[in-house]
């Protein structure tokens, strides 16, 4: 999952490095307008093809050329060849997230998307997956030996941080940590070399490629776990496609091998996770994340359903978390995963405090006609009325009162 520009997720993290460099954001932020690389297949599909949906500008995920084509296009070539089948790629930059995946694979330009995350809420029912066959996160970077127990083993160390990303407002919001922010992840990483920071926290992939490529491994990166920090990565098919998928998880179980291989050919962290609070172990990661694309987001706080009438609680609340699905995409690399900004200027949480009962119609008018002279772009033809909608019941459920 790369983070391009902002933030740059994972990510949804479609799991994105972060911001570029290597991670530009699955990343990234969960995201804004996303440009097709590839022309439309011609009508007629070989029976004997798999049709792979990838960013063509993704390392160390995807790469459409050059010598370093990626751990996904890597795999899905072992696959291809697992199947008998030849492997051609529909290209498309993968930093919008759920545009990415209707550009492509739900277009019918491709079969298979390796690198969506694990979540059954993102794209809905219209994606089914194969089983996780990667775990990808953020991670801690420092000089060997780096022994780890729990993320306050860094507290009052220059902690180099990607802005945007997790890791800057989880650091943000816990007493005792000193953050040093950089705008992409390989800055973070030069600074660590330059003694300008004493560790990174920054997206696994994206440092550990860096690492590899770059450092000569020279850096110790400790997976770290928690909410938002760790997503499970699959294969995502078209709904109806059960026997594709059903050949996709017995392939990718018979690889399991050959993708750590190719997970330590790219530097991926494999290492068991530190929980963020302290417990060595593997934690069952949270149920939303990545696989190429990142989806940012801190721990999720109880929210309040709006339940309108006709709308029941459960119902509500299923809005609500699709709401906030939308705003991480598209809205969190500049107002934070959750809407937990540190910045009081950028805290959505207190539109209620600046406009009091006209709250909803202000965030309406600033979603649907943006704000050009402050950099925010109209998000009415990409989010439509109904994402509108869900992305203001998700702001009312986190407003903070007088």
């Amino acid at each position: 999952m790369r983070m391009r520009a902002t933030v740059s997720e994972p990510s949804a993290p479609v799991a994105r490095v972060a911001p570029k460099g290597g991670a530009r954001r699955f990343v990234v932020c969960f995201f804004v307008a996303l440009m097709a690389s590839a022309a439309l297949p011609g009508p007629a599909i070989a029976a004997d093809i798999l049709r792979v949906c990838a960013d063509p500008d993704n390392l160390p995920f995807s790469r459409a050329e050059g010598p370093d084509r990626g751990l996904y296009v890597e795999l899905a070539e072992l696959v291809a060849g697992r199947l008998g089948l030849r492997s051609e790629y529909a290209w498309f930059l993968s930093n919008y997230g759920r545009r990415a995946v209707r550009n492509t694979l739900l277009a019918d330009r491709c079969d298979a998307y390796f690198g969506l995350p694990d979540d059954a809420e993102f794209m809905g029912r219209s994606v089914i997956r194969t089983r996780p066959f990667l775990d990808v996160g953020y991670t801690v970077i420092g000089p060997r030996p780096l022994a780890l127990s729990s993320l306050d083993d860094i507290k009052g160390r220059r902690v180099a941080v990607q802005f945007g990303t997790t890791p800057q407002l989880l650091l943000a919001i816990r007493p005792g940590f000193r953050a040093v922010t950089f705008k992409l992840a390989e800055e973070a990483m030069e600074a660590l070399t330059r003694g300008e920071a004493d560790v990174a926290f920054l997206w696994g992939p994206t440092a550990g490629y860096f690492n590899k490529t770059r450092l000569g491994g020279a850096y110790a990166i400790v997976p770290i776990a928690g909410e938002g920090l760790q997503w499970h990565a699959a294969v995502g098919v078209r709904k109806g496609q059960d026997s594709l998928r059903a050949d996709l998880d017995r392939v990718l179980d018979q690889l399991k091998p050959e993708i750590n291989t190719l997970a330590d050919k790219y530097g991926f962290p494999l290492g068991r996770p530190v929980s963020m609070d302290g417990q060595r172990g593997m934690l069952r990661p949270p149920e939303r994340g990545v696989g190429g694309l990142q989806l940012v987001q801190l721990q999720e706080g109880p929210t309040r359903p709006t339940s309108s009438a006709g709308v029941s609680s459960s119902a509500a609340e299923g809005l609500i978390r699709l709401g906030r699905s939308l705003f991480n995409q598209h809205c969190s690399h500049c107002h934070a995963p959750n809407a937990v900004s540190p910045e009081p200027t950028r805290d959505l949480r207190r539109l209620t405090l600046r406009y009091g009962s006209r709250m909803r119609e202000a965030a309406y008018a600033t979603i649907t006609v943006g704000r050009i002279d402050k950099g925010m772009p109209a998000w009415k033809d990409l989010l439509g009325e109904e994402g509108i909608q869900n992305v203001l019941g998700f702001l009312e459920s986190v407003q903070r009162q007088p």
